[in-house]
């Protein structure tokens, strides 16, 4: 006989945003995901979300996951400035702190991991601070692109450079081209 409870259920549905493919899922009326379906850390993502939250993920509808497109489609037509979507990040508690203090970068600015890392008192934790935006798995939700390398230089994202340079150049109100980052990002002009 298995006694171990019954795993819940991740809401999850496609959608295509002008910069790629997102996946977003939902459980129990939060947004939980919101991750690059081609994304480098895609498979950690899910593994550990669906760890952390004792669920599975299943193609299906909700209204949150009509709520989080419709939000989502008003950022990019340039109407929305914030999310009021619920949210629930599944990680470790100085990840859920990191991306806390993501959501506290407002639209159009950007921040360093080590400015990051001392904003949340530990100034010597860059490392750390880099690897938990890395594990942010609720993209554009929560501001993950908004953070640069110390040298000025744009640094990986898991939607790849040009979603982050989209997106940046969204938020700053400019063409692309205009973006300090000629090459992709991985210099600045």
């Amino acid at each position: 006989m298995n006694s171990s409870p019954a795993k819940r259920i991740i809401l999850t549905k496609r959608w295509r945003s002008p910069c790629g493919v997102l996946e977003l899922g939902s459980l129990e009326g939060r947004l939980v995901m919101s991750d690059w379906a081609q994304g480098w850390h895609r498979k950690a993502t899910l593994e550990r979300t669906a760890r952390l939250l004792n669920a599975r993920f299943e193609e299906g509808a909700s209204a949150l996951l009509d709520e989080a497109q419709r939000e989502l489609e008003e950022y990019f037509a340039g109407r929305r400035l914030s999310f009021s979507v619920p949210v629930q990040a599944a990680g470790s508690d100085f990840q859920r702190r990191v991306w806390e203090a993501l959501q506290a970068i407002p639209r159009g600015s950007l921040v360093t991991y080590g400015e990051l890392a001392a904003k949340l008192g530990s100034p010597r934790a860059v490392r750390a601070a880099a690897n938990a935006v890395g594990a942010n798995p609720l993209s554009i939700i929560i501001p993950c692109h908004r953070v640069i390398g110390a040298d000025g230089t744009l640094t990986g994202y898991g939607g790849g450079y040009a979603a982050k340079r989209a997106l940046l150049a969204l938020e700053f109100g400019i063409p692309e081209q205009e973006l300090p980052w000629p090459d992709g990002g991985r210099t600045k002009k």
